[in-house]
């Protein structure tokens, strides 16, 4: 199993660099929503979750590597639920804290510093599981799957947000799988995929703007230490090439899982 520190390098596309990781507060500082867009998150859980009212009080959600929480305060703004969101970097926890109390919904929002492979054996049952570009927690999908099932209600839904090759593309880039084993790994862990929001990463994200803003960050890391300038040259690399196969060759989703029956 990775290191803390490798986990959460394969996590932010930093190749598992894990010298980078103190830095990468201070080079995502510009960022506030880091992964799946919360628009979708939201409709998903509207769709499978929320009943005639609209509204969802009672509604438990566990974010898995929440990083600045954007998508639990964003769901807890709109639908009201209560959201739990773990993540092992301490500064995107305190921004967490600070944008829930600017929205209004710190007292539905609770926030932990956490290895959430290790947090997640001490927690109760949750109505919705999100995975929000995160990558599996564990070494591939059928053992997260299996850890993190354990602690879904029994009508409830695992949204994951993760990218996927074409199973007609002979193109390889590991750890990313072809949908197809991506699926297999699912149903070996007693999960069917039961709704998909298939989008272009253009759409989900300005990969133009991103990586200007964290040449700007980088440049300024330089700067301050010099003698690491080969590691902020690295990561910016590093981003450049998986922002181009994120765009060109692979195909991003939100998928909504459900035990299988």
């Amino acid at each position: 199993m990775k290191t803390l520190e490798e986990s959460i390098a394969a996590a932010m596309d930093a190749q598992q660099d894990t010298a980078i990781v103190p830095y990468l507060p201070y080079i995502l500082q510009d960022f506030w929503e880091l992964g799946t867009p919360p628009e979708i998150v939201i409709h998903l859980i509207q769709k499978h979750c929320i009943v005639e009212t609209g509204r969802a009080p009672s509604l438990q959600v566990l974010d898995l590597g929440c990083g600045k929480g954007a998508v639990s305060i964003k769901l807890a703004a709109t639908l009201q639920c209560n959201c739990y969101g773990i993540d092992a970097i301490p500064e995107f926890i305190e921004v967490s804290k600070e944008k829930a109390k600017a929205y209004g919904v710190d007292t539905l929002c609770r926030f932990e510093v956490g290895d959430i492979r290790e947090k997640i054996e001490e927690l109760d049952k949750f109505d919705v599981i999100i995975l929000g570009a995160t990558g599996p927690i564990y070494d591939d999908y059928y053992t997260s799957l299996t850890a993190i099932s354990k602690h879904l209600t029994d009508e409830g839904i695992i949204i994951i947000e993760e990218a996927y090759i074409d199973d007609a593309s002979t193109f390889q880039h590991p750890p990313i799988l072809p949908r197809k084993e991506l699926l297999k790994q699912f149903e070996q862990a007693g999960m069917e995929l039961i709704d998909e929001t298939v989008g272009e990463y253009s759409e989900w994200m300005d990969s133009a703007k991103d990586m200007e803003n964290m040449l700007i960050r980088c440049n300024e890391l330089k700067t301050k230490y010099p003698e690491k300038s080969y590691l902020f040259e690295n990561y910016l690399q590093n981003q450049a090439s998986e922002y181009d196969v994120l765009e060109n060759k692979m195909i991003g989703s939100a998928m909504v899982l459900k035990r299988i029956i």
